[in-house]
């Protein structure tokens, strides 16, 4: 990348470390910390301007209320409860945050709560020149509709999440009012709802009572045609049962019992049958053991057989008792086989009996089942009769228990809609925000005091740092050279530069200054050196540099003479001789006074001085003839001779006096010179074909210069503060 190196446009390239996508933080630091009083004043301003402008804005207070919406069953006859809970609907809730916003319900609050008469609702007396019929009529509708504009301007209702809550906030500059207006809006949509429900409910109660009437006749025409179409058709029924079901559920119990009691009579004939055919004369069938009369018998016939064998082992069988006793045995046997035959025949004569019976029954169930079916094709009808009748009760007594709703719900309203929480008067105000105001000032202001910064930084052109002089200007940095009263930590007052080199060789302020001596190579022995000291501009320390340059080398034991150059205002002169009565300079130059006649003493130090008093006639000129002839004469007279010259963008003499010297000093003042006026200044000594031994800062404020980072030995000044005597 080309730079200028001494005023002259280079081709060496700088090093990657000078080029930088992004700024150094270092350099921000600096610039402000630099620009820290510049950055102080803007923020401090902006600040002041804008609690000022807070200060005037108005106070707004805002007040909240919260409305609960309580959404209900809307249909005017529920006839189950199979239904669910529906979340909430945002169709109900949007609807109520519009009628909240609507010009009507604004309107009802404007007027309760006399918002038309005040200002801040743009109230106001009617025109005096307006009629009496206008001032009372027209003027009051015009101010309540303009209030309920502004009230709408100034309020607001929204839904809280997806809840059934919604916010009404109302905006004054009176806190109260603020309040009032809320709880207003919340209260007047309260009785909209009531008186919406109210007619809603006379209407439901209507139209309830109109159709309960009817739906009563229905319902009896209904269970008439019912019952007489049960009664046409043989459907009465008892017990849930129709009277041909009950009969022939009836004759089959009855078959089931006779079934039962025939297989019981045949299983006594059987078991009498079964009995007398195995040989036992039937003596022990069950009914026989039941007979009384058999029973006798058996005792009759056991005494017989009992008395006929005692008498036919007593007179044998001949005997007439025995053959008596034989003949009443054989006459109780024949009872006995009488009585069991009686028994076995009406055995038999049940049996026929219970097979009649169970024919009779089942004659009689095949009867009743052809009446049951007819009765189950009429069911069909029955049924259609059955679910319109039950339909006509269900509506009718649904019709009855909301007309009893709708009565009391018309006697004791209850709105949809209630008061979640009031709005309490505001303490603090929403407008202006103070809080938000004073973060906005705060960054308001840290934008405005770095934007100020940047601005000046961008406005000015002084040189102010190393990398000014080194990458601005192509120049080489030779130093800086401190303030007296930054150098030192002892009050110097009354104190100049010059003398206190003197007084504190060992401060800080001197090695500076032997710091600039080593830099342009004054400290070393060697052959002569002549240096010229010159700045751009007056005023920029260069007179005084050069006392203190002379003066901090003539104690190190060289032969130093400084030359006061500067014949238009000789600083120098004035500064070390001001008692001087002669002219030395330019008798020295037209050769009508020697040199050891011209130079003064310093009264500090060995160093001699070239003294002027300025031009007194047209004459008194510096050439370059004679300036080359004075140079050489003290060139073989001292080791260093120091020219303290006229500013060069003021005078052409000092390019002379530069041209001629063997290395030239350029003097800026720090902050304070115009970067322009020193690129011209190297342009011209250049051109004049001197050789410039760098450009140094003057009257630098070296806490400022090392606080902020610049690059310069200056940035370690604090760790040697045991090395030097203030």
């Amino acid at each position: 990348m080309k730079h200028r190196k001494f005023g002259i446009i280079s081709d060496e390239v700088l090093p990657d470390s000078a080029v930088r996508i992004l700024p150094d933080a270092s350099v921000i630091a600096m610039i402000v910390f630099r620009r820290r009083w510049l950055l102080l004043g803007a923020f401090t301003l902006t600040v002041a301007l804008a609690a000022s402008l807070l200060a005037l804005l108005p106070r707004t207070y805002t007040a909240t209320a919260a409305l609960l919406l309580e959404p209900r069953e809307t249909e005017p006859v529920k006839v189950n409860d199979r239904g669910f809970v529906a979340p909430a609907d945002d169709n109900l809730i949007d609807t109520a945050v519009q009628i909240i916003r609507s010009p009507m319900l604004t309107l009802d609050v404007v007027r309760g709560l006399d918002l038309a008469d005040t200002a801040e609702f743009g109230g106001g007396k009617p025109d005096a020149l307006a009629s009496k019929s206008a001032e009372t009529y027209v003027p009051v509708v015009d101010r309540e509709r303009r209030a309920a504009r502004t009230l709408l301007a100034n309020s607001y209702a929204k839904r809280v999440g997806v809840t059934y809550l919604i916010e009404i906030s109302a905006s004054s500059i009176d806190p109260k009012r603020a309040a009032l207006i809320a709880n207003a809006l919340a209260r007047r949509y309260i009785d909209l709802d009531t008186a919406k429900k109210r007619s809603r409910n006379t209407q439901a109660a209507h139209y309830v009572q109109s159709q309960a009437a009817a739906l009563r006749r229905q319902a009896v025409s209904d269970d008439a045609a019912l019952q007489a179409y049960m009664i046409r058709n043989n459907l009465m029924s008892a017990q849930g049962a129709t009277m041909a079901e009950q009969e022939v559920s009836e004759l089959n119990r009855q078959i089931a019992d006779a079934q039962a009691q025939l297989a019981e009579q045949r299983g006594k004939l059987g078991t009498a049958q079964s009995q007398i055919a195995r040989g036992g004369g039937g003596a022990d069938i069950g009914t026989a053991l039941a007979s009384e009369t058999v029973r006798q018998l058996r005792q009759q016939e056991a005494q017989a057989s009992a008395r006929l064998a005692q008498l036919d082992a007593r007179y044998g069988s001949l005997h007439p008792d025995v053959v008596e006793a034989k003949n009443e045995l054989a006459d109780v046997r024949g009872q006995l086989a009488a009585e069991l035959a009686r028994i076995v025949s009406g055995l038999r004569g049940d049996v026929q009996i219970a097979e009649s019976r169970l024919g009779s029954l089942e004659m009689s169930r095949a009867q009743a089942k052809g009446a049951l079916a007819q009765n189950n094709s009429a069911q069909v009808g029955r049924l259609e009769l059955e679910r319109r009748a039950e339909a006509s009760r269900a509506i009718y007594n649904a019709y009855l228990t909301r007309a009893k709703e709708t009565a009391q719900a018309g006697a004791l309203p209850n709105a949809d809609a209630s008061i979640a929480s009031v709005a309490p008067v505001p303490n603090v105000p929403s407008s202006p925000n103070y809080a938000l105001g004073a973060l906005a000032a705060l960054g308001t202001a840290l934008v405005a005091g770095f934007a100020t910064i940047a601005l000046a930084e961008y406005l000015e052109g002084t040189v102010a740092t190393r990398g000014d002089i080194e990458i601005e200007l192509g120049a080489i940095y030779a130093g800086a050279i401190p303030t007296l009263n930054s150098a030192t930590r002892s009050k110097a007052v009354g104190i100049t530069p010059q003398d206190y080199v003197t007084m504190r060789p060992m401060s800080l302020f001197t090695e500076s200054i032997r710091n600039l001596a080593t830099y342009l190579g004054l400290s070393s022995g060697g052959n002569s050196t002549v240096v010229t000291i010159t700045s751009p501009l007056p005023r920029e320390g260069k007179s005084t540099t050069s006392m203190c340059l002379a003066r901090t080398l003539a104690m190190g034991k060289r032969k130093v003479v400084l030359v006061d150059a500067d014949v238009r205002h000789h600083s120098t002169s004035d500064a070390l001789a001001p008692n001087r009565v002669s002219e030395g300079l330019f008798r020295v130059l037209d050769g009508t006074e020697p040199i050891e006649r011209a130079l003064t003493a310093d009264d500090r130090s060995s160093l001699q001085i070239l003294t002027t008093l300025g031009q007194s006639s047209p004459d008194d000129v510096i050439t370059q003839e004679a300036l080359a002839t004075l140079i050489a004469n003290l060139r073989a007279r001292f080791d260093i001779v120091v020219i303290d010259s006229a500013p060069v963008l003021g005078v052409a003499e000092t390019r002379l006096a530069a041209q001629l010297s063997d290395i030239t000093l350029v003097v800026v003042r720090w902050r304070k010179t115009p970067a322009k006026a020193v690129r011209t200044t190297l342009d011209l000594l250049i051109q004049s074909g001197s050789k410039i031994g760098g450009v140094a800062l003057s009257l630098v404020d070296i806490k400022e210069f090392a606080s902020a980072g610049l690059t310069d030995a200056f940035g370690y000044y604090k760790k040697f503060k045991g090395y030097y005597v203030d």
